[in-house]
């Protein structure tokens, strides 16, 4: 990454100064998020404006840009790296979620350095902000006395110049085989929703939703099989929006009778267009539409239904053949993941390989796998200290080398045609140290303690949370990210709804639904020695009338010389017993005699000697 001497800072505050804007000329701050218009986590290089502008290429974080200053907002994941890359740009590092670091929002009503005058003016691309956050930020501003408006153009593009390309990446389709339902099924359920809610029209911007409605994949973002693209849903038709030429015949014989095809850029005429017919009967989904699609549509008063999109929630509650091929995508990546660890054992451990080397040997062990589309996200393989830089990536020619005295966190997932994984190993390739067994089994206790429970129908992902962090909290350990998150079905490895965290907001507030597929991983820290995290993906299954439980999806061993069975309770031994069984079962089919060997050791009963 190529560091920032904040030349782009001075270029992007030029252009703050002549922005103009329903309350004049010029802004005194400038808001930067790591989204674009499509709410997208994983952003296409065109639109990696914060990363452009500070240095900082983490997933996740916002900028902050005023006359003479700038703020990046980063959650723990990314601390430690975000520090190493905002050093010497002129960017301070906002740790969100530590005690005592305020928000953004709290930031900018707090200070008084950064307004001009009539009390401050904050401006944000209209297309990177929801309306959600939106109206909430405004309201915070204005007891302040400052005001947020919102652009239509996007400072930091103008400075930029010359971006990269959009990706043009062919769209496919997602076979019904795999789906389980045809997207005339899924847009007559959405319309049925819509008929409920009052609405006649439903612009939908969220491209995993939009994937997922037209059973339709592509690649135009990292790791996700999803394509640049609007759909406006009407009682009467359908439209999808994305460049028709990238389309391929499979699709186009798909979307026949479903719905017709636009271009991308004729979203914004379509939209005004139909906002005199559908006045006042939108179905605008606030925690994803952006201010800008909001406006297109008349504003708050053209809206009559603000809740997240009946698609996005059906998405999220996998049917019954999504479950199908979710279980046997992790089947296979289960394999993948025993041979990685086998070989971690042997030729891995004996000098020489890297991080690097190991994700990448990773990967190609997946790859073997059938269905198998790639990478669900890029490999964090951290030794020893790396393994604490949360979303650590190694590097050719920097990552370092993998020996015998020290932890390794491999943090990996796959894209296979019927399923997404993401798990992650804490593995040591010699003899572990008290405080590594220690360590690693007070983060299995925590996840036992989330994933052997039986929770009520209704129950938030921010009160499962605790049940995760309780063991650690008891001894004053706690650590700074989410406990889990939804996995989507070939589609996104980060799926909202569910959500699980300790941050109370919209998206940890909802409940965890049977059919959703959510992680549970937590982890322990400590800089400048270790990381430890176990991560496993769960089926939300019913247990009962009105209860709900998880159902392991990931298949993978757990290091058996990691695990200090005196820390345990009776019953967690049982889990992690009948867990190895499980995973025993799952793969031994597909395994030959010197890796059945393997797997047989891998999964012994923990009473069962070392």
């Amino acid at each position: 990454m190529e560091r920032r001497d904040g030349s782009r800072l001075d270029a992007v505050r030029t252009v703050m100064g002549g922005m103009r804007h329903e309350r004049g000329v010029g802004v005194d701050a400038l808001i930067v998020p790591s989204a674009d218009a499509h709410q997208n986590e994983y952003v296409p290089e065109m639109w990696r404006r914060r990363e452009w502008l500070t240095g900082f290429d983490g997933s996740a974080g916002d900028a902050l840009v005023t006359r003479d200053g700038a703020l990046l907002w980063t959650d723990g994941r990314y601390w430690t790296q975000a520090a190493a890359q905002l050093e010497g740009t002129g960017v301070a590092l906002v740790r969100s979620g530590a005690r005592g670091a305020p928000t953004m929002a709290a930031w900018l009503a707090r200070e008084t350095s950064w307004r001009g005058r009539g009390g401050g003016v904050v401006g944000v691309d209209a297309r990177v902000m929801t309306l959600r956050a939106f109206e909430d930020l405004s309201r915070r501003l204005e007891r302040s006395g400052a005001a947020l408006v919102a652009l239509r153009e996007n400072p930091v593009d103008a400075a930029w110049g010359e971006r990269p390309a959009p990706p043009r990446a062919p769209v496919a389709a997602h076979p019904e085989a795999l789906a389980g339902r045809s997207a005339a099924e899924k847009l007559a359920d959405l319309r049925a929703a819509m008929r409920a809610a009052g609405a006649t029209a439903h612009p939908i911007a969220e491209l995993d939703t939009i994937a997922w409605l037209f059973n339709l994949r592509g690649a135009d973002v990292a790791h996700n099989p999803v394509f640049l693209a609007y759909a406006l849903v009407t009682l009467e038709d359908a439209t999808l929006f994305t460049d028709g030429a990238r389309v391929d015949a499979g699709a186009l014989r798909a979307l026949e009778g479903v719905a017709s095809l636009r271009g991308y850029d004729e979203f914004e005429d379509a939209l005004r267009e139909a906002a005199a017919a559908h006045a006042g009967k939108f179905w605008i989904d606030e925690a994803q539409a952006s201010v800008w699609l909001a406006t297109l549509v008349g504003g708050g008063g053209a809206i009559a239904e603000r809740s997240r999109s009946a698609a996005t929630l059906a998405k999220a509650r996998k049917n019954a053949v999504e479950i199908a091929g979710m279980r046997s995508a992790h089947v296979r990546d289960g394999v993948a993941l025993a041979r990685f660890l086998l070989w971690l054992e042997g030729p891995g451990g004996a000098g020489g390989v890297t991080e690097f080397d190991a994700a990448s040997r990773l990967e190609a062990l997946r790859s073997g796998g059938e269905g198998y589309a790639g990478t669900s996200f890029t490999t964090i393989a951290g030794y020893g200290a790396n393994g604490a830089i949360v979303h650590y990536r190694a590097r050719e020619g920097s990552a370092r080398e993998i020996g015998r005295d020290a932890l390794l966190l491999v943090d990996s997932g796959g894209q296979y045609r019927d399923g997404t994984t993401d798990v992650t190993r804490t593995v040591h390739l010699g003899a572990p140290s008290a405080q590594d067994r220690r360590d690693c089994t007070l983060v299995l206790r925590a996840h036992i303690a989330l994933a052997s429970t039986r929770f009520p129908e209704g129950t938030s992902g921010v009160r499962l949370d605790a049940l995760a962090r309780a063991p650690l909290w008891a001894l004053g350990l706690d650590y700074a990210h989410g406990t889990g998150h939804g996995v989507g079905a070939h589609l996104c490895v980060h799926e909202s709804p569910p959500s699980i965290g300790a941050r109370a907001g919209a998206a940890s507030a909802a409940p965890v639904e049977e059919g959703m597929v959510v992680s549970i991983e937590p982890g322990l820290y400590v800089e400048g020695s270790h990381g430890v995290r176990i991560e496993n993906l769960y089926l939300v299954e019913r247990a009962a009338e009105g209860w709900l439980r998880f159902d392991a999806l990931t298949m993978a061993p757990l290091q058996r010389s990691l695990i200090d069975v005196s820390m345990l309770s009776a019953a967690e031994v049982a889990w992690v017993d009948a867990y190895h069984a499980r995973v025993r079962e799952a793969l031994w089919d597909a395994l030959d005699a010197p890796e059945r060997a393997w797997l047989e050791a891998a999964t012994r009963a923990l009473g069962d000697g070392a």
